[in-house]
This record gives C-alpha cells, structure tokens and sequence, in this order.
C-alpha cells in the first residue's frame, strides 16, 4: 500500500518539478552548485528541467537527469583533470581487485560444495587441532553456505 502512495506522490510532484527553474554556478573553489534561486553577484546559468529530461530511475521511485549536458560548464583545471584521472584509475583498479576477488571466492565455493556433496563422512579439526567427523546438520548448513557464496561470488 506504501508503494502506491509513494508512486501517487511522484506523479502529482513531476508536474510540479517539470515547471521549476534551476541554477548552476560554480563557487569560488571551483565546486559546481545547483540552486532553484539565483544567487546574488554570481553568474548563474538558468537549467529548463523539462528541457533537460526528467526520468525515473529503475526503482521507479527516485527521479534523475536523463541528460547530464547543461551548456558551458567551465573546464577543469589541470589539477582537477589530474585528480579526475587518478581517481578513474583508481576505481578502475578497485573494480579489477573485486572481481578478482570474487572469482576466488567463487572457485573456492565451488571446490567446498563438490566436496561436501561427494563424500558422507567429512573430517574436520577443531580449534585445539582435535579431529572429528562432520555431522549431517553441518554438512547441510555448509552446503547451504557455499550455495550463498556461490550465488554471491559467481554472478560476473
């Protein structure tokens, strides 16, 4: 029910946001601002939301600029491009590390739910270094676990 008043809400505001001015300027740290009122002494540019585009994320519930292009935005300094470059990289290594990561998890997953799915009677050491025989609960409870991590590490 909470839903649909959420979705009630949106479709009575997007007329009203489709008619509202915005502003963009840029501070005196190069720090890029949107206001719906035009600062004073700041040379502002006037964004037309409708003609931007207004759409609906994938939730349905949050709007987005569809179109990110508000003119003459004011070009970066080459301190700024430096930082913008070492920051892609970065997260271009992050993104690499995580899937590596993830490929791991997956292999070892795998590895684990073969295991526990081919043999009954599975040894396993405790903390102190004593072994034991695996019972069938936790058999069970670690197949489940490696179906999760499986689920979670092997989706690329």
């Amino acid at each position: 029910m909470s839903k649909l008043i959420e979705i009630g809400l949106l479709i009575l505001t997007v007329p009203l946001l489709m008619g509202a001015q915005v502003y963009r300027w840029v501070d005196q740290d190069g720090v890029v601002n949107f206001t719906q009122v035009k600062p004073p002494g700041v040379k502002a540019q006037q964004i037309n939301i409708a003609a931007a585009g207004l759409g609906i994320g994938a939730d349905q519930t949050e709007p987005i600029m569809v179109d990110e292009s508000v003119g003459d935005a004011p070009a970066l300094s080459e301190d700024q491009d430096a930082m913008l470059r070492d920051l892609k990289l970065a997260e271009r290594q992050r993104q690499r590390e995580v899937a590596r990561i993830k490929q791991a998890n997956c292999s070892k997953s795998q590895t684990v739910l073969t295991r526990l799915s081919q043999h009954r009677r599975i040894r396993v050491r405790d903390d102190a270094g004593t072994e034991r025989i695996m019972d069938e609960d936790e058999r069970q409870r670690r197949i489940g676990e490696a179906h999760l991590a499986i689920a979670e590490n092997c989706t690329f």
